[in-house]
């Protein structure tokens, strides 16, 4: 069972979260916080596998608390869910989190908590059995401890390619995944040649404030692919949260962003399956996606169709990841090129920039502009 600490200024909330967390068998709720200190003392004692964390409070503020956590907590090292609400300041707040290394987000809007909305119920109980399987994932790796690796993927750790083959750059992200989006991108200058394509599963507001942070940190800028933006210029594009992203062109020319409010058989919005397979339909052997880390299976049917036209797959590290389910299921379908942890990847990008072509000074990675050979 995983135990659950709970942690929000509001008498109101606490008790419509504790009775949603409580409806589901698979967790026990350990305690129940009411500020940032309350939190940090409740934690050290009760030793919690996940801890839902409110931002704004009085005494001491979840950004405050979570530092303190993850510096005091090692021994049983908790997941933390940053309960946001719907508002700019707290969307700008919640990245700041994940960079601090809160696992997850959820947007909070007290008005449809308050009437036990379904949606919400399920989206924070899907949170928490995916946190909760990582954390027990986790911990069944350190008891088992071994000198060599207990899990050896089915494809090389290694990849070379020629980055002139690739027009198009997409990745799909998920839980854990903004800092990882700064990681591996925060490399990329006004060099780059080709578009790079997030759809990262977040709320609207969340995905404007990652695409504000990530056109501060990237050289190359980043904006948000509303419906009707061009991105077939060199850059980063963020999908827009809360709707589906489909890659098109007008009149078989321009590449522009057509946002879609419903997708059969999509999940989670932005549909990652969706960006990869307009992606294999419009670049087909020259785009390469990138699965970072997240729960689900999204993103791992739309892979297959990118292999099948010839492009490549890079698959996050498992041992990297919050929650290895997006990248799991790409491995696990025999679609992915090369699996690599974050430093590889930033390097694999920096090669399409017009410095290309050799070792990253950072990763040890080595790329070829004349030799396309994939690891696989």
């Amino acid at each position: 069972m995983t135990k659950v600490l709970i942690v929000d200024d509001s008498a109101f909330m606490r008790k419509m979260i504790s009775q949603m967390i409580s409806s589901d068998p698979a967790f026990e709720i350990v305690g129940i916080a009411r500020n940032g200190q309350d939190a940090i003392e409740q934690a050290q004692k009760l030793m919690p596998d996940i801890i839902t964390l409110d931002i704004e409070m009085p005494v001491m503020d979840g950004l405050t608390a979570l530092r303190t956590i993850k510096a005091t907590c090692h021994a049983f090292n908790p997941h933390v869910l940053m309960c946001s609400s719907l508002t700019v300041a707290a969307s700008d707040e919640a990245l700041k989190a994940l960079r601090l290394g809160a696992s997850d987000v959820i947007a909070k809007d007290p008005s449809v908590v308050g009437q036990n909305d379904a949606g919400f119920k399920s989206e924070l109980l899907s949170k928490l059995h995916a946190l909760g399987s990582s954390k027990a994932t986790r911990s069944a790796r350190a008891v088992a401890a071994a000198p060599q690796r207990t899990e050896k993927p089915s494809v090389s750790e290694s990849f070379e390619f020629d980055p002139a083959s690739v027009d198009a750059v997409v990745i799909g992200s998920s839980t854990g995944g903004p800092p990882v989006l700064e990681t591996i991108l925060a490399s990329l200058d006004a060099t780059l040649r080709v578009p790079v394509i997030v759809a990262q599963h977040m709320p609207e507001l969340f995905t404007r404030s990652l695409t504000k942070r990530l056109d501060n940190i990237c050289g190359c800028g980043a904006t948000l692919a509303e419906n009707g933006v061009v991105i077939d210029r060199p850059g980063v594009y963020v999908a827009l949260g809360g709707m589906h992203l489909k890659i098109t062109r007008v009149a078989g020319k321009r590449a522009i962003a057509r946002t879609i409010a419903e997708h059969p058989g999509s999940v989670y919005k932005p549909s990652v399956d969706l960006l990869y397979e307009s992606a294999a339909s419009l670049y087909g052997d020259r785009v390469l996606a990138i699965q970072l880390t997240g729960m689900g299976e999204d993103g791992a049917k739309g892979a297959q169709l990118i292999r099948k036209a010839g492009g490549h797959v890079l698959a996050q590290e498992a041992s990297t990841c919050v929650v290895y389910g997006m990248p799991k299921a790409v491995v696990e379908s025999g679609s992915a090129s090369a699996v690599l942890n974050p430093k590889q990847i930033r390097g694999v990008l920096s090669t399409l920039c017009k410095q290309s072509g050799s070792v990253s000074p950072t990763t040890g990675l080595e790329t070829h502009q004349s030799n396309r050979r994939l690891s696989a």
